[in-house]
């Protein structure tokens, strides 16, 4: 999947994102506070719309690819519910479910599915009405029309490795039954396209896929070279309670060490690089990928090599949305996939640098230019 365009207006807020576009790699660039994360988060609304959720006061209009000149474009809104601010989140009774107003669904043009209050058609024929809190994407994600566009929400990831540092001495609950999961999960292509989490994928692609677990180590090995090994497997300690003796830990071995370094005690950073790059090669074909202030916890050897991979790695046609404050990051992708931030009261725009500024420059006086802008510093759309 590709995202081409994104507009998203949140009604019960009024929070307004003017339409985006979005290259293979998009940087969002910009202040503190103007909507970069938000950006993202809307992405995810849409996504969790396609699975069937009630966005209240969700407007949005997405335009996007799933194989090549299959060109599809999504709108739809839903009604504003009065919510409490204290309400308890999982209430799901009917009654307070926001409801589809309209949605509308085209390939290359041609209406497919659409909806009014009063009226559902589908391929040109009107159907019975369907639930009003479910989008179209969901209600007719059996249908060989609809299913492409349903299994392609689902490959939108949001890598979100920030908690990293906060997690506590802990086991994947996935592998207390490993030897079940080692056997159903063979295949490379069916590990990354399961919907498991990345460390149960590294853990079944060091068990069933020993060449892509090679290279996956020797990738963290190239920006740690201090590091001898990595293993998932369980600790043989002899602290361990029989209870957990055969659940498997992630591993790492550094030269002059002894003994393995556990992973609630691996340093955040580096953690997080071995997600990262987890997620990179153990990701479906075709995938969406979202982060969100990349250089979180990572030192700059760490940024330099991930922010290279991200820019290597479009031989799967992985779409890559990022954000980031971080000086190097900004200057190590090209500015024609920038883009420039800004925010006018509730209202946010994106555009993309090289317009903002003409830019026929080094790279480096383009990052100048950039970082000396009003636009950047201030983070106001001018008026």
């Amino acid at each position: 999947m590709k995202i081409k365009t994104l507009k998203f207006i949140d009604k019960s807020s009024q929070w307004t994102l003017s339409k985006t576009i979005f290259d293979d790699l998009t940087l969002l660039v910009g202040a503190s506070g103007v909507g970069k994360t938000q950006i993202l988060m809307s992405i995810l609304k849409i996504r969790s719309i396609a699975k069937g959720e009630s966005i209240n006061g969700a407007n949005w209009e997405i335009e996007f690819s799933i194989r090549p000149k299959a060109n599809y474009k999504w709108t739809g809104e839903f009604n504003v519910v009065n919510e409490s601010k204290f309400s308890i989140k999982g209430d799901d009774s009917e009654a307070n479910k926001p409801v589809l107003i309209s949605e509308k669904i085209t390939l290359n043009k041609k209406v497919i599915a659409s909806r009014t209050s009063k009226r559902i058609t589908f391929n040109g024929k009107r159907t019975p009405l369907l639930s009003s809190n479910d989008s179209l994407v969901y209600l007719f994600k059996e249908e060989k029309m609809i299913a492409p566009i349903f299994l392609g929400f689902q490959d939108i990831l949001f890598s979100d490795q920030t908690g990293s540092k906060e997690r506590p001495s802990r086991f994947n609950g996935d592998l207390i039954d490993a030897v079940s999961i080692i056997n159903k999960y063979k295949d490379l292509e069916d590990i990354r396209n399961s919907n498991l989490s990345i460390e149960t994928k590294l853990f079944l692609a060091m068990q069933n896929c020993k060449n892509m677990a090679k290279i996956i180590k020797h990738r963290y090995i190239d920006i740690f070279p201090f590091v001898e090994d990595i293993k998932y497997a369980p600790l043989k300690d002899g602290l361990t309670p029989s209870i957990m003796k055969d659940v498997p830990f992630i591993q790492i071995k550094e030269q002059g060490v002894d003994d393995w370094v556990i992973s609630s005690s691996i340093s955040s950073g580096m953690y997080r690089t071995l997600m990262h790059l987890s997620e990179l090669y153990l990701c479906p074909k075709n995938s969406v990928i979202l982060i969100d202030e990349f250089e979180n916890s990572l030192g700059i050897n760490c940024i330099d090599e991930l922010t290279m991979d991200l820019l290597t790695s479009n031989d799967r046609n992985i779409q890559f949305i990022l954000t980031s404050h971080h000086p190097y990051i900004i200057n190590k992708i090209n500015f024609k996939n920038w883009q420039i931030v800004t925010r006018n009261g509730s209202v946010v725009t994106t555009r993309n640098a090289d317009k903002v500024f003409n830019f026929s420059a080094t790279r480096q006086k383009a990052f100048t230019i950039l970082t000396q802008s009003a636009e950047f510093n201030t983070g106001q759309t001018k008026v």
